[in-house]
């Protein structure tokens, strides 16, 4: 089992040095930081008007750290944000179109490359490689939820 356990993790060491490529690829249309692409992902992909402490729990960050995210985003004319109509203290994180294109170019990078991925795979795998892989990021999950020290 040890030496099983092992090469696993050698594989997903090699697996997020490849994710991380892939999230500089996409991000780099954007020019922002690894925290700016998330924020602003999240905010396109929402439906409802986000505010700033349900980005920092989203983001698993600090009010303040939002903050200066927000204020990059802002600054780049990605995001505005909206003040609450019921709390003078709150404020949303809006999306703009600049930032809508942004998000959209990001998506379809993302898209693009998992496309390409696909075709290299035999014929007949696509379905095989989903389904194992499916199966031990949710059993990853699993077990990181089972692990999981609060800080």
């Amino acid at each position: 089992m040890k030496k099983n356990a092992e090469k696993f993790q050698e594989l997903v060491t090699r697996l997020q040095v490849v994710l991380s490529e892939i999230d500089y690829a996409q991000k780099a249309c954007l020019q922002a930081g690894r925290m700016e692409c998330l924020l602003l992902k999240h905010v396109y992909n929402s439906d409802e008007l986000i505010n700033m402490n349900e980005l920092a729990k989203v983001l698993n960050v600090s009010h303040s750290r939002v903050t200066r995210i927000m204020d990059n985003l802002v600054s780049k004319q990605l995001v505005m944000r909206k003040p609450s109509l019921k709390d003078r203290r709150c404020w949303f994180a809006v999306i703009t179109e600049k930032g809508k294109k942004l998000a959209e170019n990001s998506q379809k990078t993302a898209l693009d490359q998992q496309i390409s991925l696909l075709s290299k795979l035999p014929e007949g795998q696509v379905d095989e490689v989903y389904k194992a892989f499916r199966s031990y990021v949710e059993k990853y999950e699993e077990v990181l939820k089972e692990t999981y020290i609060e800080v």
